[in-house]
């Protein structure tokens, strides 16, 4: 069967509200093996819910509405929901109940207006609502249209941790009689090389539907989504680890990691697994290398020393740098770069130093010193290098700063990789 997702708020089509609940359906579709094709998003305007949900009914089995369920005038949804089948609502008895205990509960007055959403279609059943006032519903249409074929309307309230709640409840085990196969996604993350390239490795391995696979593009960073659908996890799991297999003997020199890792997460399981301690002495990204790596628990065991070394002088008095160096290279040079992961190494007795140094702009750059060049050293107690990069000038100053710190955390990886294997 065929899933549409339709959100009902005026405040999202104004972009006050994110439209979160959409982005976690789709999720739990997607974990059922359920196919969901279209998202819809309408006001709090009866005649164009109704006007939505026929172009829904005409395309999908399963329409899965958010939104529109609380104590207001301008709630409306379960009215418009009925009103489009011509059935009426019903007061049920158990959800009011239930929203008079959730008032009482917590020492507040029940308005007048709280039991509207007690009402259901007639044929309906209650979906209980364990956190808020709402209750959602499931409605089983036998048959609709000329088909007569049976449709299924999953109602819920917009408040996000009400939705979560009452799907985990009910929705994800009444949906699995629907699911005949389960769908298995895979994303295996990428730095260093642009979209297009990465999906040129892998063009002919695209054009195949079953798993499919998809390039990405991220913060800084690029994907390939793999996809397999299966009667079950271990043949969906085991078509992906073929693809997986494929794509990364053309690949491998870009990955880094898979679905939610980040690069400061795998720098930290790095280090952590080796046994080894950094220091890092930042001016263009202001702290943010810093800031990274220390989101990671457990980065106690392995950050030695971290300095912001803005001005000339601080990186002269705190690191030790000559002021020839800055003198005759300048502050943004790979001499800087380098001497500044030297100087916070042997200030902290640690076994890898990071220096960073750049123009993150928008003022700043000259022709030959542009705004986006930055350096990066690295070094241990044997070996040194230092990277000179080039970000977009015409970037924002935030994405400019962000981009060199994944840089940073990129190349601190393979310096592990490569030094300590």
């Amino acid at each position: 069967m065929i899933a549409e997702i339709l959100s009902v708020g005026t405040e999202l089509l104004l972009g006050e509200i994110v439209n979160t609940n959409a982005s976690y359906v789709s999720e739990r579709l997607t974990n059922l093996g359920i196919d969901c094709y279209y998202q819809t998003t309408v006001g709090d305007n009866a005649d164009r819910i109704k006007n939505t949900l026929g172009i829904a009914l005409e395309r999908s089995d399963i329409i899965i509405i958010t939104g529109g369920l609380g104590p207001t005038d301008d709630d409306i949804t379960m009215q418009a929901v009925a009103d489009f089948f011509n059935e009426k609502l019903v007061l049920d008895q158990e959800s009011l109940k239930s929203i008079e205990k959730f008032f009482i509960a917590l020492d507040r007055e029940m308005t007048e207006s709280n039991i509207k959403q007690a009402y259901r279609p007639e044929e309906a059943k209650v979906i209980s609502n364990p956190v808020g006032t709402a209750p959602g519903i499931i409605w089983e249409i036998p048959e609709y249209g000329v088909n007569k074929s049976k449709k299924i309307i999953l109602i819920f309230p917009g408040v996000p941790e009400e939705l979560y709640a009452m799907w985990e409840q009910t929705a994800d085990n009444y949906l699995k009689q629907y699911s005949q196969e389960v769908l298995v996604i895979r994303n295996l993350k990428y730095f260093g090389v642009p979209e297009a390239a990465l999906a040129n490795k892998v063009k002919d391995l695209m054009e195949k539907s079953n798993p499919t696979i998809a390039p990405l593009v991220g913060k800084g960073e690029t994907r390939l989504r793999i996809v397999a659908k299966a009667k079950n996890y271990e043949e969906a799991n085991a078509l992906i680890d073929e693809a997986e297999k494929e794509v990364l003997s053309r690949t491998k020199e870009y990955f880094y990691g898979y679905g939610d890792e980040t690069l400061e997460q795998i720098v930290g399981e790095l280090l952590l697994e080796k046994d080894l301690t950094v220091a890092v002495a930042e001016s263009c990204t202001g702290g943010l290398v810093s800031s990274r790596l220390t989101d990671i628990s457990g980065s106690s065991r392995y950050i030695k020393l971290n300095f912001v070394t803005y001005s000339n002088e601080s990186k002269i008095k705190t690191l030790g740098i000559s002021d020839k160096i800055i003198e005759n290279y300048g502050a943004v040079s790979d001499k800087t770069a380098i001497s500044m992961a030297e100087g916070v190494r042997s200030l902290s007795d640690c076994d890898i130093g990071v220096g960073i140094t750049g123009i993150a702009g928008p003022t700043g750059g000259s022709e030959n010193k542009p705004v986006g060049l930055v350096y990066i050293g690295i070094c241990n107690r044997h070996k040194l290098e230092v990277h000179e990069i080039r970000i977009p000038s015409n970037l924002p100053r935030t994405e400019i700063k962000y981009r060199a710190s994944q840089y940073t955390l990129n190349y601190l990886r393979l310096f592990i990789n490569k030094e300590y294997n």
